[in-house]
This record gives structure tokens, sequence and C-alpha cells, in this order.
């Protein structure tokens, strides 16, 4: 009778186990991005493939290895933007679901590197080219007879 009570013991805390240790896997949200809009980065995922979710943590850091924080996100939103950045600052991200058993591992980290300062130049070479072209030409009309 000690040795069945003992069984039965030992499967209760499997049991248990089990269903404390089943945070992290399938529980991770999948197709995780994070994409440069301006002055502004968009973050999208799709939520877990199990569990029940209560909300989302947002990590953030300019490493990859030292994310913190950064934000929690309603269970009902799956996209969010993240207005506190800098230009020229390369982000890191990643997004962890949080259950009724505790926060699931996190997704694997994505880089939004820095916007490239090409526009800028092309936009201002533009302008420069027109304003010129129009100032040769209104000195050359100014200058034939008419």
């Amino acid at each position: 009778m000690h040795r069945r009570g003992v069984l039965v013991l030992l499967l209760t805390f499997l049991l248990l186990a089990a269903g404390t240790a089943s945070v992290g896997g399938s529980e991770v949200p999948t197709d995780f991005r994070a994409v440069r809009e301006g002055g502004r980065i968009l973050l999208s995922w799709q939520p877990p493939l199990e569990g029940t979710v209560l909300h989302y943590n947002i990590y953030r850091g300019m490493e990859p290895d030292n994310l913190t924080f950064y934000d929690s996100v309603d269970v009902n939103y799956t996209a969010g933007y993240d207005l506190e950045v800098l230009r020229g600052t390369t982000y890191y991200y990643a997004i962890s679901a949080n259950f009724s058993n505790g926060e699931g591992a996190r997704s694997e980290v994505v880089e939004v590197p820095p916007p490239s300062d090409d526009l800028p130049v092309l936009v201002m070479s533009v302008i420069l080219t027109v304003t010129v072209v129009t100032l040769i030409f209104a000195y050359w009309r100014g200058r034939t007879p008419r």
C-alpha cells in the first residue's frame, strides 16, 4: 500500500511538472517581423500554435545579446509600432507570449538596420539640378531679343 501511494504521488508530480514545463517550443509567437517605416518600426507576429495567450512581451535592444523588456501588448493585437526610434541606430527585437502558467520562450531575435541615407542625397541632387537649370534658362531667356 505504501508503494502504491508513492507511485500515485510520483505520477501526480510528473503530470504537474509536465503541465508547467510545457511553456516554450510551439508556444512561441510565430512569423515575428520588424520593418522600419520611416521614423517608426512596425512589429508583427502570429499567435503561438498552442496555449491560451494572456498578453505578449516585446523585448528590444541595440545588441542582439542584450535585449530588455520594452512593452507589453494585449492578446487581441498581433502588430504594433515602436515610435521611439533614432535614425542611424540598429535595433534588435524579440517577442514572447505570457500564459497562465508563465512566460513562454522568446522568439528568434530580429534585426532592424538603420535606413539608407541615399534618398535625401538623391532628393537634394534633383532639387539642385532643377534650380540650376531654371536659373540658366531664366538668364538665357532674359538675354535674347524679343
